[in-house]
């Protein structure tokens, strides 16, 4: 009889480790309990994971180096004909207006930036001398040094049929600070019209 106790005792003891250890395993979030240390809760804890965190961002600023190597690199692009090249530096609600100027009247669109990219491409399919130049740049930083104005004027030499003609346009830039870096968030742009 005393055998018969001892071994439903034992039977119970292992039936309850058994289902112990098969509910602690089961339930991560228990071993976790169990097993990590105590924290003190006079600090809020922040979740990694909570999207109204917001990750530490540097607090930028635009320098003219910034901006001028922005410019040399738009300037590149430009040669290259890359457009790809261009349109990296552009903020995805930029606003743009192209003027084409006919003596003294004025043509105006707006673009959205995916016009604006087609257009691009457009000019650029364009048969060229690949000798885009840009010459007398103004840039004005503003004093928080988290916008730019830069104006200037461009030349190229573009080849129609056995001449060549020389193309000046006038551009101005408004550049802003977006993740982190140096974007134009407005062009303006306006060209010389066909007065031939």
């Amino acid at each position: 009889m005393v055998k018969a106790i001892i071994m439903v005792l034992v039977l119970v003891t292992v039936v309850g480790i058994g289902y112990a250890g098969y509910a602690i395993f089961k339930n991560q979030s228990l071993v976790t309990k169990l097993v990590a240390p105590h924290l003190p809760t006079n600090k809020p804890s922040v979740d990694p994971m909570d999207s109204r965190s917001k990750p530490f961002q540097p607090d930028v600023r635009l320098t003219r180096e910034g901006i001028d190597l922005l410019l040399n690199a738009l300037d590149e692009a430009v040669r290259r004909k890359d457009v790809d090249g261009v349109m990296r530096h552009m903020a995805h609600d930029a606003t743009i207006t192209i003027h084409l100027k006919h003596g003294p009247q004025q043509q105006m669109a707006l673009l959205t930036r995916e016009e604006y990219r087609k257009t691009l491409a457009m000019s650029f399919a364009f048969p060229s001398a690949n000798d885009f130049s840009r010459t007398n740049t103004s840039i004005s930083l503003a004093s928080d040094e988290r916008s730019a104005k830069v104006s200037f004027k461009s030349t190229e030499t573009l080849r129609q049929a056995n001449r060549e003609f020389k193309t000046e346009g006038e551009e101005t830039l408004v550049l802003n600070i977006r993740d982190g870096k140096p974007t134009i968030t407005s062009l303006e742009q306006t060209f010389p019209g066909d007065s031939t």
